[in-house]
């Protein structure tokens, strides 16, 4: 559970979007909608399942987009100097 020590003279409200901000980024509230209501197991691995083709397809992106960075355009080739 993260914590938030409020500072001298400190606005309120100023603490609580701190508190917030370290909630969404230890993923408490995230974890807590996915445990609101029972998932079946069947769904489980479905919902896995899916992450893996996404991080696949992302990856396989990631690549394609770095092979054609790294591709020289045409026209682009170096002339030896006279």
């Amino acid at each position: 559970m993260p914590t938030v020590r409020v500072r001298d003279n400190e606005n309120f409200e100023l603490s609580l979007r701190r508190f917030k901000r370290l909630c969404e980024k230890a993923g408490i509230l995230a974890d807590l909608r996915r445990h609101e209501f029972y998932e079946k197991p069947t769904w489980k691995r479905k919902r896995k399942k899916a992450a893996a083709v996404k991080r696949y397809q992302k990856k396989l992106l990631r690549e394609k987009m770095a092979m054609e960075r790294d591709r020289q355009p045409i026209g682009t080739t170096r002339r030896s100097e006279d």
